[in-house]
């Protein structure tokens, strides 16, 4: 205290005087304020402020008269008319000089006359450090002064002023007892005849850093989901506390000089502020849990929770345990369906003993992330620590030592007892990595049960227990998300979510995920050069016509929020929610560690849709030959075909919640050929933390392999090995040139490599593209006799041309990545390989030729009239069928077929595709042979425009037409495409020049070509192909004769 003097502040430590409390009990007989209890201990000694003539008399506060005013001190000339306490404290204290010895001075009596009576039992000893004299200044000092540094309480439990009796406040609350029996992190009381709930904070509350973490528990499709969590602390500001949100984002552990200047621009986020209501009876300040938690749910759920009753909510649950809080309030959505909307704070310990581990790129972790600013010299100020739980071995000593603390996982009792075996083991699976580091029985797991009551004292909503949850909303998703220290990355509670529509498949999304297939090999560029030109959009073409300008409108919309966020906005696994709706942004803890929750892991969603095409074809697939005929079947579905791709989805979240990333090139470990081989057996990926599609090995001398992987991959285990192996990696990460433990993940998703790709297959997708069309071929033929029995609607042969149509245009999406592909290698100097290497040309013609081949023909559709005539809709006018209600039961061919190759064209002729090959093309060496711009574009005009080499036929109008309907439309589409490129889009970048100038020549050969077949063949050309040429020769004469405008 001394060393706080200085000018214009205090007199200076020569004029410090020394303060002894000899009580704690103020002087009208009851206990004083608790803050100022906490200061006035008895024995304890302050120093206050001098100078006086150390002579002795009473001094007395008193309260303010009727009609003072009673707003905080805010100088010294005010301080009279706010009294320090509630109550009145008799003080000994010297007389200072004054002009009279009763004249009462910012709120203080002096002298021997006109005092109240007093009791001495709060007694200030005062001893003098210097026989000074003051006049009125000094006592304004002291009296200012002694309050606020002689009986300032503990951070979080100040002196309570204005603010009712607790006991008023809590009348008809009842007291939560905590869960243990012990001391709960906060108090809790509920009132059960209102629904309200109190909480009182400790009096370190602004010192405890808060880990909140909340839930929609029940009433919506996502429930179970964790909606979002928050690192925060409370901090108080006068008669109000504000969550903050502390800055562990930007740093410096420089100098002082350095610190000052980052916490100058670098500050606290306050998130959200609540009233204090009272002081409670430990001290801490007392808060409205229903006003934070229910008033305000929209700041936690967002939409979710927007229009909400809030007069009918209900505390379900409210729980205090030492380190955590557990809250549950149920509330009926705007929809007038309940919800329960739960919380769970828990304090995050300061010293755990956990070292972090610095994240390197070449093997996948999610990563917190931490600007220093501290030491401008180093190369980067990025520090960044990989998301681990702090595992250890017991016995360090041991080659093979069981942890100090295993992690638990507790399977929900929701969970089908037939498939508890699979989950159960998909989660033990990585028992197996974790041995190879020394560490036995790393990962446990207890069944939670309803019949025994075994467990059934743990919420999943519970942030001390790890859970594996399953729901049943038909939506056949599955996430694995964790909860990560904001500082060090160490991971503290993680769950797991499995929808039961995964297995049961009645998920109808095949529409739904034919522009979803389109879009995955388009990159950032191409996306936003599609907004510019939104009728190459595969979104906006394969959509239903009358919604395609509201498709349009939404993708623009989308597009202008996120402008400036760049990749991270663009990219699917990385757009989503994550922190509180109040004020979210970039400045915010280790965003990217949740990233993948943000799709929902669209591994088990996507899987989804493979079991219900096995489903709809297990006969035509030969399922039933390849599974045991007397085996079990579960849900309608051999359980050795269910159980492996369960457990391989459970063993990917579990990934997840191990700090482990997508590795999206883990499926190019074997051959199409090796996997569906006699005697394989071994796994099919090198990580299980791709996304794998069901492999189906068709043909009559075919031997089906596995399924999908059930094992961990070489992957996976050199992962575990890096981020929990004790000591130093060196060894480790000098294995990464290893083609098995090859890494891309998310965001190289839309790079170059063409292995970088969700639902891909095999050392060579193109084999396994090949395949896949192979078996969309033969099913289309097989539609109106195998697909479709006896007594069932013909709606399910639209159905199942529908999963033909996804399955088709997921294979030419494929292709089309290899397209001016390069592969791409996360490795530094010191290794063989290089980081960037050539895709071989031949490989890219032959994935040039499957994009063409299989979209610009008719025959490529299987489409026949007796099929068309078959494929209707089931409509009925409820939930289950209003969506079919709307649809014309007449199947738009031309619609659909145009979406699908106009798709083509966009996947070819793209800035990202062309811009890549362009630069492909500079980066060879002579004599390489190189796919050029040139060769593509020449290669799709030849594929569009095949009838300008054939003489007619002279056929009628309609299917004997020169050029068919679907052909017709492709080539205006096509036409439409060299028009567009010869004017050089402002948005395509590098290759625009060299695109338009190939475009305009392109036109100028179609121009010659069609102007031959019209005066060659003319007369004997159908009406359709005449005009359609005709057409086609007079745009392009417009084109080519209007004046040219360098862009």
């Amino acid at each position: 205290m001394p060393g706080m003097a200085g000018p214009g502040r205090f007199p200076s430590r020569s004029s410090w005087w020394q303060v002894k409390f000899s009580t704690s009990k103020c002087c009208t007989g009851r206990e004083a304020d608790p803050a100022m209890s906490a200061s006035a201990s008895p024995g304890r000694t302050v120093w206050i402020p001098g100078p006086f003539v150390p002579w002795r008399l009473p001094i007395e506060t008193r309260n303010p008269k009727p009609g003072e005013p009673t707003n905080p001190v805010t100088s010294s000339t005010e301080s009279m008319k706010q009294p320090r306490f509630r109550s009145p404290v008799a003080l000994e204290a010297p007389i200072l000089y004054a002009t009279s010895p009763s004249m009462p001075l910012n709120g203080v009596r002096i002298g021997g006359r006109n005092q109240a009576p007093y009791r001495p039992e709060t007694r200030i000893m005062v001893r003098s450090r210097a026989l000074l004299l003051a006049g009125v200044t000094g006592l304004t000092a002291i009296v200012a002064g002694l309050p606020a540094m002689a009986m300032q309480a503990p951070s979080g439990a100040r002196v309570s002023q204005d603010f009712p009796p607790f006991d008023k406040i809590s009348e008809g609350f009842t007291e939560v007892a905590p869960a243990d029996g012990g001391r709960g992190l906060y108090r809790l009381w509920v009132n059960k005849k209102t629904q309200r709930s109190l909480a009182e904070l400790p009096r370190n509350f602004e010192k405890q850093d808060l880990f909140m973490a909340w839930t929609v528990a029940s009433g919506v499709e996502t429930s179970a989901v964790q909606t979002g969590d928050q690192y925060a602390r409370w901090k108080r500001f006068g008669k109000r506390l504000a969550l903050v949100e502390p800055n562990y984002a930007v740093i410096s552990s420089g100098d002082k000089q350095s610190k000052d200047a980052t916490q100058r621009v670098f500050t606290d986020r306050v998130i959200l502020e609540v009233p204090i209501l009272a002081m409670g009876p430990s001290g801490g300040p007392v808060i409205d849990l229903n006003g934070l938690f229910v008033s305000k749910a929209t700041s936690f759920f967002g939409r979710v929770a927007a229009g909400a009753n809030t007069r009918l909510a209900t505390v379900e649950k409210a729980k205090t345990f030492p380190g955590n809080v557990e809250l549950c309030y149920q509330m009926p959505l705007s929809s007038g369906r309940f919800a329960k909307l739960y919380y769970s704070i828990a304090s995050i310990p300061s010293s755990t003993g956990y070292r972090p581990r610095e994240a390197d790129d070449r093997v996948g972790y999610f990563t917190t992330s931490i600007q220093d600013l501290g030491d401008p010299a180093a190369d980067t100020p990025w520090k960044r620590y990989i998301n681990r739980w702090h595992l250890e071995k017991a016995d360090p000593s041991l080659k093979m030592s069981p942890p100090k603390k295993p992690i638990v996982f507790y399977v929900e009792h929701t969970v089908p007892v037939r498939y508890r075996r699979w989950v159960r083991d998909g989660i033990l699976e990585w028992n197996k990595a974790f041995e190879e580091v020394g560490i036995v029985n790393a990962v446990e797991v207890y069944q939670q049960d309803k019949l025994t009551g075994a467990h059934m004292d743990k919420d999943p909503e519970d942030a001390r227990y790890n859970f594996m949850v399953w729901t049943n909303a038909n939506m056949g998703f599955a996430i694995g998300p964790s909860r990560v220290h904001p500082k060090t990355g160490q991971i503290l509670d993680a769950d797991i979510v499995m929808d039961e529509g995964f297995v049961s498949s009645w998920v109808d999304g095949w529409e739904r995920q034919i522009p979803h297939a389109a879009m995955e090999s388009l990159g950032a560029q191409t996306v936003e050069w599609l907004i510019d030109n939104p009728e190459f959009d595969p979104r906006v073409i394969l959509a239903e016509p009358h919604n395609r300008q509201q498709v349009t409108t939404e993708i623009a919309t989308r597009f202008e929020e996120l402008r400036g966020k760049g990749l991270r906005s663009l990219h699917p696994s990385l757009d989503g929610p994550g922190k509180l709706v109040a004020g979210a942004g970039p400045e915010g803890h280790a965003a990217e560690s949740n990233a993948h929750a943000c799709t929902a892991c669209q591994n088990a969603m996507r899987k989804s849709m493979d079991v219900a095409f096995m489903r709809m074809n297990a006969e035509l697939l030969g399922l039933s030959e390849t599974t045991d005929p007397d085996g079990q079947q579960l849900d309608g579905i051999p359980e050795e075909f269910i159980g492996p791709l369960l457990k391989e989805v459970i063993m990917h979240e579990v990934g997840h919640t191990l700090g482990l990333r997508h590795n999206f090139v883990g499926s190019e470990l074997v051959s199409y050929e090796e996997m569906n081989s006699e005697g394989f057996d071994g796994p099919i990926s090198s990580s299980v933390m791709d996304y794998l599609p069901v492999n189906v090995a068709f043909g009559d001398e075919v031997v089906q392999g596995p399924w999908t992987t059930t094992t961990l991959g070489p992957y996976d285990t050199w992962a575990i090995a890096y981020g929990y192996t004790p000591g130093k990696t060196d060894a480790i990460l000098a294995r990464c040139g290893e083609p098995e433990l090859r890494y891309l993940t998310d965001e190289d998703t839309q790079g170059p490599d063409p292995m970088a790709r969700r639902f891909d297959h095999a050392q060579n997708p193109l084999d396994y593209v090949d395949a896949q069309l192979a078996i969309v071929e033969e099913l289309r033929g097989r539609i109106i006799d195998e697909m479709v029995d006896d007594g069932e609607s013909w709606s399910k042969a639209r159905s199942g041309y529908l999963m033909t149509l996804s399955k088709h245009l997921g294979a030419v999406s494929i292709a089309s990545n290899w397209i001016g592909g390069s592969t791409i290698n996360r490795v530094k100097k010191g290794t063989e390989i290089d980081p960037i290497a050539d895709i071989p040309a031949d490989q890219q013609r032959r994935a040039l030729a499957i994009v063409l081949d299989a979209t610009t023909p008719d025959e490529a559709y299987g489409l026949t009239p007796e099929l068309l005539r078959k494929m209707t809709v089931e409509k009925w006018f409820d939930g289950g069928g209003f969506l079919a209600a709307e649809i014309d039961p007449t199947f738009d061919v031309h619609n659909r077929i145009d979406g699908i190759q106009d798709t083509a064209l966009t996947l070819i002729l793209n800035p990202t595709t062309l811009n890549r090959m362009y630069d492909n093309e500079f980066r060879a060496v002579e004599g390489d042979d190189v796919l050029t711009i040139p060769e593509t574009m020449e290669g799709v005009k030849a594929a569009v425009w095949t009838e300008l080499d054939a003489r007619p036929g002279g056929g009628r109008d309609g299917n004997d037409a020169y050029i068919s309907s679907l052909r017709r439309n492709l080539q205006r589409s096509h036409l439409e495409r060299l028009v567009s490129l010869s004017g050089g889009s402002g948005r395509f970048g590098p290759s625009k020049a060299a695109v338009a100038s190939l475009s305009r020549q392109q036109l100028r050969e179609l121009d010659e070509q069609i102007g031959e077949v019209l005066s060659r063949d003319g007369s004997r050309l159908d009406a359709y192909s005449r005009a359609h040429l005709s057409d086609a020769k007079a745009i392009i004469d417009r084109v080519l004769n209007a004046d040219y405008v360098y862009n």
